[in-house]
């Protein structure tokens, strides 16, 4: 069963890797047809993934929520459905598939790099606060993807002459992709919240504690707190356009490395998974 898992993993990383480039060619080229088979692959790269998820819950007997892969299988999941659905639901936002499926094919070659072996679901893992905690967890991380993707938008049509370079005048409005970059960094910071929240009650649960001060935690907060930052910035001083598209940037960075660098650095009881094994 993991064999067949680690085939299904590396057959979503292929198809992922061609969706980024055919969206690419297609978009800097102006081939339509082209653009539309890596819009394509991205439902099969989901359903590639979500079969990737499903065999490795079948085997290990819980959801994907307990290890460092498993989480980051989780994200990258959730990730592509919101651009699926927000991209769906505003058909001029499928261009901006261009930026997030690059990032996408990132974030699932992050997956590789953490050890894939299953643990067994004990006592401590047994708790609605931990589903809720990762859930959350995953909804920030989408919402961030897109808005990144929105920001990069406002970026490339403040800097290149869309008369001189026409594929640019495919991208949405910039004025439209700062709104609505804005309102999905809304949507995270309420999702991190409500995964801060949720996890330190059941860190209480767990280690009798609510806060540890743990590397994690102290970065998900620095996190939480940039683009809290930038929630203040719009709304007081109404800060919006380039400085904050690459304020946005930024704070993509920031959440890159505390969802998926510090977890491999350092060590936390965040990846210190061994110890509550059966």
């Amino acid at each position: 069963m993991a064999e067949f898992e680690k085939t299904l993993l590396f057959a979503s990383i292929i198809i992922c890797a061609v969706s980024s480039v055919l969206h690419i060619v297609g978009w800097i080229f102006n081939k339509e047809s082209i653009f539309r088979s890596g819009r394509a692959l991205i439902w099969l790269f989901f359903v590639l993934n979500t079969a990737t998820i499903a065999v490795r819950w079948r085997y290990a007997g819980h959801g994907p929520y307990i290890t460092i892969y498993e989480v980051l299988m989780s994200h990258v999941w959730i990730a592509t459905l919101f651009f699926l659905i927000i991209s769906s639901k505003w058909k001029g936002l499928k261009v901006i598939g261009v930026f997030a499926m690059p990032i996408i094919f990132l974030s699932i070659g992050a997956v590789t790099m953490a050890p894939a072996e299953a643990s067994k679901l004990t006592p401590a893992y047994r708790s609605i606060w931990l589903i809720m905690h990762v859930l959350f967890a995953k909804l920030a991380y989408g919402s961030i993807l897109v808005a990144t993707a929105l920001s990069l938008t406002v970026i490339l049509r403040a800097y290149i002459n869309n008369e001189r370079h026409t594929y640019i005048g495919h991208l949405p409005e910039a004025e439209r992709a700062d709104i609505l970059s804005y309102k999905m960094i809304v949507a995270s910071l309420f999702f991190a919240s409500i995964m801060i929240i949720t996890g330190s009650i059941w860190a209480n649960q767990l280690w009798g504690k609510y806060w540890g001060w743990d590397p994690i935690e102290v970065w998900s907060l620095v996190t939480w707190i940039i683009y809290g930052l930038y929630l203040h910035l719009r709304i007081t001083f109404k800060f919006k356009g380039v400085k904050a598209a690459f304020y946005v940037m930024f704070a993509f960075i920031v959440s890159v490395f505390s969802f998926f660098i510090m977890p491999f650095f350092m060590t936390t009881v965040h990846n210190s998974f061994m110890k509550f094994i059966e």
